[in-house]
Protein backbone atom coordinates (compact mmCIF):
# COMPACT_ATOMS: atom_id res chain seq x y z
CA UNK A 1 0.00 0.00 0.00
CA UNK A 2 1.51 3.39 -0.97
CA UNK A 3 2.46 5.77 1.77
CA UNK A 4 0.40 8.92 2.19
CA UNK A 5 2.02 12.13 1.04
CA UNK A 6 2.33 15.16 3.30
CA UNK A 7 -0.91 16.73 2.05
CA UNK A 8 -2.81 13.43 1.86
CA UNK A 9 -3.01 13.24 -1.95
CA UNK A 10 -1.13 11.02 -4.32
CA UNK A 11 1.46 12.60 -6.63
CA UNK A 12 0.42 13.25 -10.21
CA UNK A 13 2.11 11.47 -13.10
CA UNK A 14 1.02 13.92 -15.86
CA UNK A 15 0.38 11.08 -18.29
CA UNK A 16 -2.19 13.00 -20.36
CA UNK A 17 0.13 16.00 -20.68
CA UNK A 18 2.97 13.69 -21.75
CA UNK A 19 0.74 12.02 -24.34
CA UNK A 20 -0.33 15.42 -25.69
CA UNK A 21 3.31 16.48 -25.95
CA UNK A 22 3.93 13.50 -28.25
CA UNK A 23 2.01 15.34 -30.97
CA UNK A 24 4.62 18.12 -31.02
CA UNK A 25 7.65 17.87 -33.32
CA UNK A 26 10.24 17.90 -30.53
CA UNK A 27 10.45 14.11 -30.54
CA UNK A 28 13.38 13.20 -28.26
CA UNK A 29 12.11 15.30 -25.37
CA UNK A 30 8.48 14.21 -25.52
CA UNK A 31 9.40 10.52 -25.59
CA UNK A 32 11.50 11.01 -22.44
CA UNK A 33 8.59 12.87 -20.81
CA UNK A 34 6.27 9.96 -21.60
CA UNK A 35 8.81 7.53 -20.17
CA UNK A 36 9.14 9.56 -16.95
CA UNK A 37 5.35 9.67 -16.63
CA UNK A 38 5.03 5.90 -16.91
CA UNK A 39 7.92 5.43 -14.49
CA UNK A 40 6.18 7.77 -12.05
CA UNK A 41 3.01 5.69 -12.23
CA UNK A 42 5.01 2.49 -11.66
CA UNK A 43 6.87 4.00 -8.70
CA UNK A 44 3.60 4.98 -7.06
CA UNK A 45 2.22 1.47 -7.54
CA UNK A 46 5.34 0.08 -5.86
CA UNK A 47 4.90 2.45 -2.90
CA UNK A 48 7.75 4.85 -3.69
CA UNK A 49 5.88 8.14 -3.24
CA UNK A 50 8.96 10.37 -3.28
CA UNK A 51 10.25 8.77 -6.46
CA UNK A 52 6.81 9.07 -8.06
CA UNK A 53 6.66 12.76 -7.14
CA UNK A 54 10.14 13.43 -8.54
CA UNK A 55 9.51 11.53 -11.78
CA UNK A 56 6.09 13.17 -12.18
CA UNK A 57 7.65 16.61 -11.81
CA UNK A 58 10.27 15.72 -14.42
CA UNK A 59 7.55 14.47 -16.76
CA UNK A 60 5.61 17.71 -16.35
CA UNK A 61 8.64 19.91 -17.02
CA UNK A 62 9.73 17.93 -20.07
CA UNK A 63 6.18 17.85 -21.43
CA UNK A 64 5.88 21.62 -21.14
CA UNK A 65 9.29 22.09 -22.78
CA UNK A 66 8.27 19.75 -25.60
CA UNK A 67 4.97 21.56 -26.18
CA UNK A 68 6.52 25.03 -26.10
CA UNK A 69 9.46 23.94 -28.25
CA UNK A 70 7.12 22.25 -30.72
CA UNK A 71 5.00 25.38 -30.98
CA UNK A 72 8.16 27.43 -31.56
CA UNK A 73 9.26 25.05 -34.34
CA UNK A 74 5.83 25.22 -35.96
CA UNK A 75 5.77 29.03 -35.70
CA UNK A 76 9.27 29.28 -37.17
CA UNK A 77 8.31 26.98 -40.02
CA UNK A 78 5.25 29.06 -40.82
CA UNK A 79 7.23 32.30 -40.61
CA UNK A 80 9.98 30.97 -42.88
CA UNK A 81 7.48 29.57 -45.35
CA UNK A 82 5.59 32.85 -45.62
CA UNK A 83 8.78 34.88 -45.68
CA UNK A 84 10.17 33.05 -48.72
CA UNK A 85 7.29 33.97 -51.05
Amino acid sequence: MPEATGDGSKPRDYLILAILSCFCPLWPINIVALTFSVMSRNSLQQGNVDGARRLGRNAMILSIVAILGGLAIIAAGIALNWGCK
